[in-house]
């Protein structure tokens, strides 16, 4: 299948695990429903679908969902029918751009199964580690916390798979984690996820959701971990994070990412204006998409500006 595309003037095409995408724009793990791929079509450069796991997973009781200022706090739980259901329904995401599927296991082993099984079916184009996922064997720590486990896993998966491997790192410790990625075998590193917090029913006097924090109140978090990250590694950095315009998207690749992630913006605004915006601004500077891949880095080392 080709993928659709509208006609532009702009090169918005940059390249990624050595494949030419269309867009830099991609969806988060978790944020595209099978019923609305077809709405995306030529929009997004590369299609993510939800975080698959070795089994069925109810997810979290309700309510998992709240909306903040500036974002929303979900805890959602990893809600999905299991590897073996997934993968007979993965032609539902098929839109003709590359296919990366995201995985999520509590242990190395079920990483690397997940891994090997996924990566043998020849409509998979990538894998994404989901390395933030919690680990009841861990006390209820955040599994892959660290460097050596971070090192663990990605060198389980990149033994069995000959796809390339995104390894998606929490904030915290997220330069030492990629920096242990890569040495792995990591061919991208996916930043950032969610950042830990609480909202609060104060009517009712109790916790409403605990879970994870995403949307516009992230992005300058988010920004300052792709910019740290993408000087300390050599692989391409997906940013994730805070995407909500096309001048985010900008921004994200001014600071060293190579392609975005569009998450919690995409339930309420259409991926095709945030693609719009971000044409519209390589338009006015003159530039192609693959311009702006660190410049911010670029420019600092012109004007010998250092951080204070």
């Amino acid at each position: 299948m080709v993928m659709e595309r509208r006609k532009t003037d702009v090169d918005l095409s940059v390249e990624l695990f050595g494949r030419r995408l269309g867009t830099p724009l991609m969806p988060a793990s978790g944020t595209l429903s099978k019923e609305a791929v077809g709405e995306v079509r030529g929009i997004y450069g590369a299609i993510l679908p939800k975080t698959t796991t070795p089994r069925r997973r109810d997810g979290n009781p309700t309510p998992r969902i709240a909306e903040t200022p500036a974002g929303m706090v979900n805890s959602i739980g990893l809600q999905n029918p299991g590897v073996e259901e997934f993968m007979k329904n993965l032609d539902d995401f098929d839109l003709g751009v590359p296919i990366l599927v995201s995985v999520a296991g509590n242990t190395t082993d079920e990483f690397r199964e997940l891994c090997e099984k996924v990566s043998a079916d020849e409509r998979v184009f990538a894998v994404e580690l989901n390395l933030s996922c919690p680990n009841v064997e861990h006390g209820g720590l955040t599994f892959c916390a660290g460097p050596s486990s971070v090192e663990e896993v990605v060198s389980a998966c990149r033994k069995v798979s000959g796809k390339p491997l995104s390894a998606k790192l929490t904030f915290e410790g997220v330069v030492g984690n990629a920096v242990a990625a890569e040495s792995a075998g990591a061919d991208a590193l996916t930043v950032m996820n969610t950042i830990p917090a609480l909202t609060v029913d104060a009517d009712a006097r109790r916790v409403l959701v605990k879970g994870g924090l995403s949307g516009p109140a992230i992005k300058p978090v988010a920004m300052r971990a792709v910019y740290d990250v993408s000087a300390a590694v050599d692989v391409p950095v997906i940013a994730s994070g805070g995407v909500s315009t096309g001048l985010d998207v900008a921004e994200f690749m001014m600071a060293g990412a190579a392609a975005a992630q569009v998450g919690t913006a995409s339930f309420v605004r259409d991926p095709e204006d945030i693609l719009g915006e971000f044409e519209g601004y390589l338009r006015k500077h003159g530039i192609s998409a693959s311009d702006l891949i660190g410049d911010l880095r670029d420019s600092e080392s012109a004007s010998g500006v250092h951080e204070g």
